[in-house]
């Protein structure tokens, strides 16, 4: 990064890069995240023989997270442009990682549905406030690869703690595979709400850095603007939205990437288990190595985007 120099000042003043900090705070927000939604696979093929649960109603408890999260995507980017991100993610977080420790206490697939579908509806604000922050703390040529690091994080928490969470039910039973990663997102909740700021309230972020975002295209003052603005729910912009031909090849993307991501987020270990005959250790190692895959290419693909 080039020093810069602003009008009346004899001296270069180089900008701060606290930026690059708010953007591992993302990145390990999602590693949780993703924990979250991927816990139950691991814990899947014991947890099925335990309750007795078929595989017909252990695809419904898949599913659940899936129509929850879908249904709420509106409303969570609704709120996200009207709660401030230290607020929503903080509270987001605590609840769908309470959520989340109850299924380790779930008795019957009524209790483990209602849960999937209580920590779906939950995580929906998380990736909308993710570009919230993104397009507050950092200006366009630097935000293909924010974007590419935090993104990354999902594959990293899957593909380095996956065998964790298989050793852990090995050796605790899957009860233990619930409650860790939810006490992990509790914890984590309340150090987003005491570290988390804007950048012009962010101990340590400079003048300089404030200036480099904002010319850059940052929304450096995005919560001060929307305090004055408030934004209604309009038919017509909604209309735009679906009318774009470039978004529907967005829409049909990410359309055909979730359906082949959701396989290795739900059914991939216990077919290693219940099909191939795998140990849980050893499922949970193979399980491991598409999301490491995913991390370089996701990882590699933001910086060659900003490139």
């Amino acid at each position: 990064m080039q020093p810069q120099t602003f009008t009346g000042q004899a001296t270069l003043v180089t900008p701060s890069r606290k930026r690059f900090f708010i953007m591992v705070l993302l990145f390990i927000t999602v590693v949780i995240n993703y924990l979250d939604r991927s816990n139950l696979s691991i814990a899947a093929p014991a947890l099925t023989s335990e309750l007795g649960i078929d595989p017909i109603h252990v695809g419904l408890i898949f599913s659940a997270f899936g129509w929850t999260y879908a249904a709420m995507q509106i409303p969570g980017g609704w709120l996200v442009d009207r709660v401030p991100p230290r607020i929503l993610y903080s509270v987001a977080l605590l609840l769908w990682s309470l959520a989340t420790v109850m299924l380790g206490f779930a008795a019957s697939f009524i209790a483990l549905f209602v849960l999937r579908m209580a920590v779906g509806a939950l995580e929906a604000p998380a990736y909308p406030i993710n570009s919230r922050v993104v397009t507050t703390w950092f200006p366009e040529r630097e935000r293909a690869t924010a974007i590419g690091f935090y993104t990354s994080g999902q594959f990293v928490g899957l593909a380095f703690l996956t065998p964790v969470l298989a050793w852990l039910q090995h050796q605790y039973g899957w009860h233990m595979v619930f409650v860790s990663t939810g006490v992990l997102g509790i914890i984590w909740a309340l150090i987003w709400y005491a570290v988390y700021r804007e950048p012009r309230d962010f101990k340590g972020a400079n003048d300089a850095e404030i200036d480099l975002i904002r010319e850059g295209g940052g929304l450096v003052d995005i919560q001060a603007e929307q305090a004055k603005v408030k934004a209604k729910f309009s038919w017509t912009d909604l209309g735009i939205v679906l009318s774009k031909r470039k978004l529907w090849g967005i829409y049909l993307g990410q359309f055909c990437l979730n359906s082949t991501l959701w396989f290795f987020l739900t059914w991939f270990p216990t077919y290693l288990v219940k099909y191939r005959g795998m140990d849980f250790i050893k499922s949970g190692l193979l399980a491991s190595l598409p999301f490491l895959a995913a991390f370089v290419g996701v990882l590699c693909s933001g910086f060659f985007s900003d490139f």
